[in-house]
């Protein structure tokens, strides 16, 4: 089972290694839960977990299935983004505004 490592404000990422993010996209009324995967794991795992559209509805489920994934792909740690730290906004249907 993967390590969960919960960053604080100003924690940095780690340079190198092995390892899976779960990432709190902000949307109106709450959050979605992606899983990125670090620069080295990329090719076996794509940019992005689950791949475009929504994500996960809950923090619970992400790491859930990000658990799964460390122990397919033998990735030893998860680093949980507090909510604070990266906030990007989600723009249903493409949407920008202006």
């Amino acid at each position: 089972m993967a390590e969960v490592i919960h960053l604080r404000i100003g924690d940095p990422l780690p340079k190198q290694g092995d390892f899976l993010v779960v990432t709190p996209v902000s949307r109106i009324r709450g959050f979605d839960y992606f899983i990125d995967p670090s620069p080295s794991l990329e090719p076996k795992i794509g940019q992005r977990v689950p791949p475009g559209g929504p994500g996960y509805a809950s923090m619970a489920t992400a790491l859930k299935e990000a658990q799964a994934l460390a122990e397919r792909h033998d990735v030893p740690a998860i680093y949980v983004q507090d909510q604070t730290v990266l906030v990007r906004p989600f723009y249903p249907g493409g949407m920008k505004p202006t």
